[in-house]
């Protein structure tokens, strides 16, 4: 993304850290969790641009479901 906004860079910081926190010891439910998170962010990226929508929903983005899936990562605000 060129001229990315700080919300942008976040959102490139939760898909870097999703891995990460998706190989922590975890148990069937959370392998489930991971991979719901990891879909959420696929879906709901920003669109380019200084004030963008979510490319998934059309709203102002982040949309709650990218912000909470970000959260889930640990790419706070």
């Amino acid at each position: 993304m060129r001229d990315e906004t700080a919300e942008q860079n976040r959102y490139q910081r939760a898909l870097t850290a999703l891995p990460g926190a998706s190989r922590e010891p975890s148990t069937a439910g959370h392998a489930v969790f991971w991979d719901v998170t990891g879909k959420i962010l696929k879906e709901h990226p920003p669109a380019e641009g200084p004030e963008p929508d979510c490319q998934g929903c059309g709203t102002r983005w982040p949309c709650e479901m990218a912000e909470s899936a970000m959260q889930q990562v640990g790419v706070h605000a």
